[in-house]
């Protein structure tokens, strides 16, 4: 008999995440979280068999269709910068066959797959598209220099902010995510309305907008939005204060103070005209930099606003062995509540809020 591999999977511009839960018959099923770079480069057949890599978790090289890839740490360069325009599902069935890929040779037993994918609601167009696409690959392909196949079973691709809408229970509600590329918000009426014509995003103004205001020259961007992670978590105190000098910190704690007011400002100045999002009864924010705006947030939504705690317990709890901090926990909740919907989970967990209108 087969095992079933039950991914789910998100390609956010700041890393690939994935929750897998891996059930060999009569066994209980085995589940695990990563965290993989979105790096992504398409190389020639020549360069592909010129290449010594060790297919790993972190990174692979793969082959499907006539076309050549190199995925996660391997496509890596030495000066990282996102493309703030980028579509994703460019990219989607090699990264989700190189995830894939990987499970297969982990295991001894054929696998039974099914893929929950998140893709922004502005790609919903080519959401079916990319899951005839994904089914179609990953039936077979070149993982390294081996052939590797699977059956899939399903693949299923959902906007970004569905696991948050999954666990709405107050209407009519807004949710708030801030990625590492973007921020997105969607306004939901009541538990009927739909994820996609609801979502607004600002293009640009994750992270990396902050980035780009901020006078300080970080080679991997990655890097610099951690340090800045760190720093609002313990300010004066936290990673980048810790990489400057005593004479440097004030001027450059002072700058980031700036660059962080000059964002905000164009944020909420929207945020407060938008009727929906001022008449909604509650708040669920997430996203790893949600926590660089915990201030500005607690001023904004006051009361209305919900972490969704519970959920990153957890995610915390299930993953223990990872000791994720807390901006990867936030990260992690929108993938893990969409994957939990066909995961169910092999330990006793919270049963989920009780849907109600205020």
């Amino acid at each position: 008999m087969n095992a079933e591999a039950k991914l789910g999977i998100d390609i956010g511009a700041s890393g690939n995440k994935i929750f897998s839960q891996i059930t060999h018959p009569g066994k209980v099923g085995i589940e695990d979280v990563v965290l993989q770079s979105s790096a992504i480069r398409k190389v020639t057949a020549s360069y592909y068999e010129s290449l010594n890599l060790v297919n790993n978790r972190q990174g692979s090289h793969l082959s499907f269709d006539g076309a050549h890839w190199i995925v996660g740490e391997y496509a890596e360069d030495a000066v990282r910068r996102t493309k703030v325009n980028r579509v994703k599902k460019h990219h989607a069935v090699a990264k989700v066959l190189s995830i894939v890929g990987q499970y297969i040779t982990e295991n001894d037993s054929p696998l039974d797959v099914e893929i929950d994918l998140m893709l922004p609601s502005n790609e919903a167009p080519y959401y079916r598209e990319t899951e005839e696409l994904i089914f179609k690959h990953i039936r077979s392909f070149q993982y390294g220099i081996d052939t590797v196949s699977c059956n899939p079973k399903r693949v299923q691709i959902h906007p970004e902010g569905a696991g948050f809408a999954s666990y709405a229970n107050v209407y009519p509600c807004s949710i708030l995510m801030f990625g590492h590329r973007d921020v997105t918000i969607i306004n939901l009426k009541d538990e009927k309305a739909n994820v996609v014509p609801n979502a607004y995003t600002w293009t640009g103004y994750g992270t990396v907008k902050i980035l780009g205001n901020f006078p300080f020259a970080f080679s991997n961007e990655l890097t610099g939005a951690k340090l800045l992670y760190e720093e609002a978590m313990k300010w004066g105190e936290g990673g980048l204060s810790a990489i400057l000098s005593e004479e440097e910190r004030p001027i450059k704690l002072a700058a980031l103070k700036e660059a962080k007011d000059l964002v905000w400002t164009d944020l909420s100045d929207d945020l407060a005209a938008d009727t929906d999002f001022m008449n909604a009864k509650r708040v669920y924010i997430g996203g790893g930099g949600s926590l660089f705006w915990g201030d500005y947030l607690a001023e904004l939504c006051q009361a209305k606003a919900d972490i969704l705690a519970p959920v990153r317990r957890e995610i915390k709890a299930t993953f223990i062995q990872h000791q994720l901090s807390a901006s990867q926990q936030q990260r992690f909740i929108d993938l893990y509540l969409v994957w939990r919907q066909h995961a169910a989970s092999v330990m006793q967990l919270q049963p989920s809020p009780i849907k109600e209108a205020v």
